[in-house]
């Protein structure tokens, strides 16, 4: 924030003690009032957070909420029709807390669209005023935690925005040492060249492990699915490749912006500081994606 970054997030608006989103609203807020205390509106130099949020989560947003944050937060909701579904297979917003085989698949569907359509510019109108403001796309993505069992979608989230990050061909610092699914995907680029493919990054594994998943990879045979959503095998053999093809050269598959021996460093090592110094350090050297301080 302070080298005139903005964020992406695509978390949810509950209230939970591992919702990050009210986390960086409060330190988009707090930096906003460092700079300049006395005014209302977002200060040069700082950025936004911008919030992708995919159906049926944008539900529980309300306009208050919306307004209250105005200054410090952008909020992008992506419908079932920004996702590719028809008019006959849209879910009216009422029934979305039904949980029904349809809503499942539906929400699914537009939670994968949402973090394809985070790497792409977007437009939106703002509510209650006229003017069209642009939203900028992801151009690196930084990857910490994440869970590999009991999330919701065609795979784990974290897994799908490396896999839509490293096919845009843009930046991915994996903060590997810090456990989860971003654990998974480093130590699986780190291994050596013919090492096998972890279980966890395969469908068998996750149908066994979340009941839920497997319910929704049968659902794929009953509804249509969006030709621009890949199937839950397709997706995992896509990630698959791309690590394959990052065990040789890591910096520059992931794009770090790093030395080989720096970006290794950075997908085992436990300590933050020197994390953050390297996301940093590859961020600025990486086309310049941050202001020199």
């Amino acid at each position: 924030m302070r080298r005139e970054g903005s964020l992406a997030y695509g978390g949810h608006w509950k209230e939970s003690e591992d919702n990050v989103t009210c986390d960086l609203l409060e330190l988009v807020k707090g930096e906003q009032e460092d700079v300049n205390p006395e005014s209302a509106d977002s200060p040069s130099g700082i950025g936004k957070l911008y919030n992708h949020s995919a159906w049926p989560n944008y539900l529980t947003i309300t306009p208050n909420i919306e307004a209250h944050w105005i200054n410090c937060c952008r909020i992008l909701r992506v419908t079932q029709k920004d996702a590719g579904l028809t008019a006959k297979e849209i879910v009216p917003d009422r029934e979305a807390d039904k949980k029904s085989s349809r809503v499942v698949f539906n929400a699914a569907v537009t939670l994968s669209a949402m973090r394809r359509l985070m790497m792409q510019r977007r437009s939106f109108t703002l509510p209650d005023l006229s003017y069209v403001e642009t939203i900028p796309p992801v151009i690196a993505r930084i990857i910490l935690g994440g869970k590999t069992e009991g999330y919701a979608g065609f795979m784990p989230g974290i897994f799908e925005e490396a896999l839509v990050t490293l096919q845009a061909k843009r930046p991915v610092y994996l903060l590997g040492g810090f456990g989860g699914a971003t654990e998974i995907l480093a130590q699986a680029i780190l291994a050596k060249p013919r090492a096998a493919r972890p279980p966890e990054l395969t469908v068998a594994w996750h149908a066994k492990m979340t009941p839920g998943f497997g319910k929704l990879v049968k659902s794929i045979k009953k509804f249509r699915r969006p030709r621009t959503i890949p199937s839950p095998k397709e997706a995992f053999d896509l990630l698959w490749a791309e690590i394959l093809r990052a065990r040789s050269n890591p910096a520059q598959i992931l794009g770090t912006g790093l030395s080989g021996p720096e970006t290794r460093e950075l997908l085992a090592s436990r300590d933050m500081n020197l994390a953050v110094r390297q996301v940093l350090r590859g961020l600025t050297r990486q086309n310049k994606l941050l202001a020199p301080r």
